[in-house]
C-alpha cells in the first residue's frame, strides 16, 4: 500500500506547490499525473516480474506485456509534458487507467502478493478510489486544461 501512498503524493504535491507559490496549477497538475506514471513505468522495470504476477497465467509473454506498458507509461509522462495542450493525450491516459483495472481487480481477487494486492478485495477499496482520483484529475488538467 506504500505505493498509492507514493502516487498520491506524487500527484498531489506540485499542485499544492504551485498554489502556494502562486503558479499555474495547470502545469502543476500535468506535472504530479506525469510524476505519477513515471513512478509506475520505473515499477514495471524493477518489478517486473511481481507485476507479470498481476495478470492472468493464460496471457501470453506477460513479462513483455509488463515491460511494453512500462515503456508506454513512460510515453504517457513524457507526453504530458511536452503536449500540455493536446486533449488526445488525456484521452489515451483515461482508456489506459480503465483498460488496466481489470489486472488490479485479478490481482487483489486472487491475493497477488505486490503492492497491497495480497489484501485481497479490500485492496480494492483503495485502488478503485485511486483509479478515480486520476481520471478526474486527467480531465480536470489535461482535457479540461487544454480548453
Amino acid at each position: 500500500m506504500k505505493q498509492i501512498a507514493v502516487m498520491a503524493g506524487l500527484l498531489i504535491a506540485p499542485f499544492l506547490i504551485a498554489k502556494a507559490v502562486g503558479a499555474d496549477g495547470y502545469w502543476a497538475g500535468r506535472l504530479g499525473l506525469a510524476l505519477v506514471f513515471l513512478f509506475a513505468a520505473i515499477g514495471h522495470f524493477i518489478k517486473t516480474d511481481a507485476m507479470a504476477g498481476m495478470l492472468p497465467p493464460s496471457l501470453p509473454k506477460r513479462r513483455a506485456l509488463i515491460q511494453i506498458s512500462g515503456f508506454f507509461e513512460a510515453a504517457i509522462a513524457v507526453s504530458l509534458l511536452a503536449w500540455p495542450k493536446s486533449p488526445l493525450v488525456g484521452f489515451v491516459i483515461i482508456a489506459f487507467l480503465v483498460a488496466i483495472f481489470p489486472s488490479n481487480i485479478y490481482a487483489a481477487m486472487r491475493r497477488i502478493d505486490f503492492g497491497g494486492h495480497s489484501a485481497g478485495p479490500r485492496y480494492l477499496l483503495v485502488r478503485a478510489p485511486l483509479q478515480l482520483l486520476l481520471i478526474f484529475w486527467t480531465y480536470w488538467f489535461v482535457l479540461r486544461g487544454s480548453a
